[in-house]
């Protein structure tokens, strides 16, 4: 059976530059062992891209999914498997996560855990969290890489100041979060961490208005 430490000598490539030549844009063996720690054999697990990280669920025993626009690093991913005699539990789907999550996720009745390293650029890690958020179950992971970026760095700061997550744990720029409960909507937004300073804000706002008001009127 291939050991997670075999992945990590071998450090495969499993991505291509625009030219077509080998290229390595996974992430850190650290963040790939923390994954695996993390997870239970036949969890129902999604990521949107692919690598390395793949194998975290893959040798976990994971029932995993896979979405990323390259069908070639789902063929890469799988000729290693073979090359290892891994037999897997594995969906690869090569298309943007934008365009699949929407209907896909109606067709999946839970998740366990959810990594995005997807594409990067603004809003694709919300779209990302969106649609996948509303199946992990309570105590699942929300796995987010490369909050160190502008692009991404939003999403992080928002779980981090919701009621519903915890942040378990930062490796590197990767960051664990679990879910402590659904999310609890008041009137839209009003329950939301990340608009606590702005419902301060306005509730004081219309507390000093309607005080000037009301002395005004008694003039």
């Amino acid at each position: 059976m291939m050991e997670i430490n075999t992945l990590i000598k071998d450090n495969p490539s499993f991505h291509v530059w625009g030219d077509g030549s080998p290229a390595n844009f996974g992430v850190s063996n650290a963040v790939v062992q923390a994954i695996q720690s993390k997870l239970k054999p036949q969890s129902i697990t999604l990521e949107t891209g692919s690598g390395k990280s793949t194998f975290a669920f893959l040798l976990k025993g994971c029932q995993h999914i896979s979405i990323a626009p390259d069908p070639g690093e789902g063929d890469r991913i799988k000729q290693y498997c073979i090359k290892n005699g891994l037999s897997i539990n594995y969906t690869f789907i090569a298309e943007s996560s934008a365009k699949v999550l929407p209907s896909l996720i109606t067709t999946i009745p839970s998740l366990d855990f959810v990594f995005i390293d997807g594409a990067h650029r603004y809003p694709f890690a919300e779209i990302d969290y969106h649609f996948t958020e509303q199946k992990l179950k309570v105590g699942g992971y929300m796995v987010i890489d490369d909050v160190h970026m502008p692009s991404v760095k939003q999403l992080y700061r928002f779980l981090k100041k919701e009621k519903n997550w915890i942040l378990d744990e930062l490796v590197g720029n990767t960051a664990f979060f679990i879910k402590t409960g659904e999310e609890i909507l008041v009137n839209d937004w009003q329950n939301q961490g990340i608009n606590e300073y702005f419902l301060h804000y306005s509730n004081w706002r219309f507390k000093m208005i309607s005080f000037i008001k009301a002395i005004l009127g008694k003039k």
